[in-house]
């Protein structure tokens, strides 16, 4: 694919992913892509076949970001430093304002897809692998005993993951000083005791 093809694809899908992640895939048209990417609905034909694919492509998108987020971390760090790092990073991230991907998975989640299966089946592989990713963290965490064995693994991910969720859910409600970072490590701090 030519550079200008790549760059106008990786447009569409960018813009689309902020557009998503305020509006929602069925409040957004398709107006609003063309006019937010600036092409011809012709250019969006040639790189998606509808709407929905579009969609399908964006949650692919983001789920390689967190896969290459995951990637990053640090291997010389202890199993809760990898924790630790990976909610900072995605703390940073979304007080930057240029990652929407927390808050666009989430209204995509949110959002009614029963009458798009394979945009429904996309969310789910999304949130198998991100329970699947923090799951590990966390058990590696409890088996170097950085973490409490109180609760079992599935609820310490269940806790810290609706934690997060509900400060970026939060964020658009009623903005905070206080990261979702700062939230998580109290999360940490409880299930070490």
């Amino acid at each position: 694919m030519a550079r200008g093809q790549t760059d106008t694809k990786s447009r569409i899908l960018r813009m689309t992913r902020t557009l998503y992640s305020t509006h929602g895939c069925e409040g957004t048209t398709l107006d609003d892509i063309i006019t937010a990417s600036g092409i011809t609905k012709g250019a969006f034909y040639h790189y998606f076949k509808s709407k929905d694919s579009l969609c399908e492509a964006v949650i692919e998108r983001v789920m390689q970001d967190y896969q290459l987020l995951a990637e990053s971390l640090d291997g010389e760090l202890s199993p809760l430093g990898q924790l630790r790092e990976m909610i900072g990073k995605l703390a940073k991230l979304n007080a930057s304002g240029e990652w929407v991907n927390c808050r666009l998975i989430l209204r995509l989640s949110a959002d009614s897809h029963e009458s798009h299966p394979h945009i429904q089946q996309k969310i789910r592989k999304f949130w198998q692998w991100y329970f699947d990713f923090f799951e590990g963290l966390v058990e590696r965490c409890r088996a170097a005993g950085e973490i409490s064995s109180r609760l079992d693994t599935k609820t310490q991910v269940r806790l810290l993951m609706s934690v997060m969720a509900g400060a970026v859910s939060m964020e658009r409600i009623s903005p905070s000083k206080q990261s979702f970072a700062d939230l998580a490590e109290i999360v940490i701090d409880t299930l070490r005791s």
